[in-house]
């Protein structure tokens, strides 16, 4: 893997400008292993910054991104994506990630943990997100630093 190399999955209805378009191969992150993260994350701010910190994981190979659960179950459901983690939103449009755990968790394709990842903070996001699936429940941090912390936790125990 090149790590110069910078491809991005992208779904194909909001695509910011200095991302190509759907491709198939996803960000390409160089870790020394091939994990693949699939993201659900609406606001393009918090996605670069959950990108930046999947970069300094060794783990994470590959970071394919969704803007909702909309998006996410296409890429699932045409097969173009068969990630080995999600890390989600709750609160985006079209299809908030309450209803794209259930959704997750009713396909055999989607036997992936699941991470919420919130600006939340509320015990009644955390325990709506277990009972719908979700693996862990983790609110949004200040910094850059503290979420790269978080995520490789998280991902360590799953």
């Amino acid at each position: 893997m090149d790590d110069g190399q910078v491809n991005i999955l992208e779904a194909p209805l909001l695509q910011p400008a200095a991302w190509p378009a759907m491709d198939g191969s996803g960000l390409e992150l160089g870790g020394d292993s091939d994990l693949q993260v699939l993201v659900v994350e609406d606001d393009d701010a918090d996605a670069f910054l959950i990108r930046s910190a999947l970069r300094r994981n060794p783990r994470v190979s590959q970071m394919v991104l969704a803007h909702d659960g909309i998006e996410a179950l296409e890429l699932l459901d045409s097969g173009l994506v068969v990630p080995d983690i999600a890390i989600m939103d709750l609160h985006m449009p079209r299809k908030n990630g309450f209803s794209l755990l259930v959704e997750l968790r009713c396909r055999p394709c989607a036997d992936f943990p699941a991470i919420v990842l919130s600006s939340s903070s509320a015990s009644t996001d955390n325990a709506r997100s277990r009972l719908r699936g979700a693996d862990r429940f983790l609110t949004k941090p200040d910094s850059i630093d503290e979420l790269h912390r978080l995520l490789s936790d998280a991902m360590a125990n799953i």
